[in-house]
């Protein structure tokens, strides 16, 4: 079932928490809400279910007005960041209830919940644990309860608000790829917010990326963060580098390093060079096109990459992430004067107005 939002706005008191917004999700898609806390993610998600009203805008359920329709009606599974599991019910019973609650002409049969409950424990691999009760869970395992809760009554559109926030890192790693392998096997359309650019990049099919109640930029994990299309989305996914440049006959210039720049871009004595950790180099001799002199203030081995803190002479502070094998080679010391080279920037006017 596709989603299409039109023109949305909602307004709390002074608060302007979506303007004017409007998407499409379609069908069978996995969509992340990704932005900053107050970007409009989870007002968006709950209006989507029908839990909020918008001031202004339509909501259609595969070409449907869903407006009208009641949470009930709209055949929504909604998943909470904090399980909103009933402590005085065992698994069973939790994944069980949306069946037995519903009116008696469209309730199954009890073997029919016992066999549609089973079959979805063991989906979220929980069937040995049906007579437990959430006390006895970890937090993951009870997030996958919710989720085989919400599934239960066969939903069309499945909406997740920070499904994994509340979890350690190392579960949050492992459930997000869960949910991506699940959803590659119900194909459920499914929306979900998170801030956690990672968890988005890597978990959606497509990343939606707000900011102050707008939408930046929509794309695949890919587009938006090889290809942003505003400082902001540049900023919010990743580290970033800014230095400020000025642009002259097809190069952009900050201090005495010039960068060629691969599109044509207009004289300004006013821009913004971005440039991700991962895209700078280090060196101890100057390239031919200058480079930037920097001090190495840190220098930080863990991990599969080594991260290095550089002081400009201009006293500006420079990240840059280098490979263990690129560091073994340049046996980089701490207060060492090097020269550091991007690979690749991008730039926008310092200006840049959305």
């Amino acid at each position: 079932m596709s989603i299409e939002v039109q023109n949305i706005t909602k307004i709390f008191g002074n608060f302007t928490a979506l303007k004017d917004l409007s998407l499409h999700v379609p069908t069978g898609e996995l969509v992340a809400l990704l932005g900053p806390s107050g970007s409009g993610k989870t007002t968006l998600l709950r209006i989507i279910a029908g839990l909020e009203t918008a001031d202004a805008g339509t909501v259609l359920f595969h070409g449907e007005d869903v407006e009208n329709k009641h949470v009930r009606k709209r055949k929504v599974g909604f998943v909470f960041q904090h399980y909103a599991l009933f402590r005085h019910m065992n698994v069973f019973e939790n994944v069980a209830f949306g069946l037995r609650v519903r009116a008696r002409k469209k309730r199954p049969s009890e073997n029919e919940i016992r066999e549609r409950v089973h079959k979805l424990l063991n989906l979220v691999q929980l069937d040995r644990m049906a007579a437990r009760f959430p006390s006895q869970l970890s937090g993951g395992q009870r997030q996958r309860v919710a989720l085989a809760r919400a599934l239960a009554v066969e939903p069309k559109v499945l909406l997740l608000d920070e499904p994994f926030g509340s979890l350690d890192a190392r579960v949050r790693r492992e459930l997000r790829q869960w949910l991506r392998h699940l959803h590659d096997e119900l194909h459920i359309t499914s929306v979900f917010v998170t801030h956690d650019q990672e968890e988005a990049l890597e978990v959606a099919d497509r990343v939606v990326v707000m900011n102050e109640g707008r939408v930046e930029q929509v794309g695949t994990p890919d587009e938006v963060y090889h290809h942003p299309a505003t400082p902001f989305v540049y900023n919010f996914l990743g580290n970033v580098n800014l230095f400020h440049a000025r642009i002259e006959k097809g190069k952009a210039y900050i201090g005495e390093l010039a960068i060629d720049l691969p599109h044509a871009q207009p004289d300004s004595e006013s821009a913004m060079v971005y440039v991700r950790p991962h895209l700078l180099d280090i060196s101890r001799a100057r390239g031919e096109n200058g480079d930037l002199r920097a001090r190495v203030v840190h220098i930080n081995l863990a991990g599969s990459i080594v991260k290095v803190e550089l002081l400009s002479e201009k006293g500006d502070t420079i990240q840059v992430e280098i490979s263990q094998e690129r560091f073994s080679q340049l046996l980089l010391k701490k207060h060492e004067d090097v020269y550091v080279t991007p690979k690749e920037v991008r730039i926008f006017p310092q200006d840049y107005s959305i």
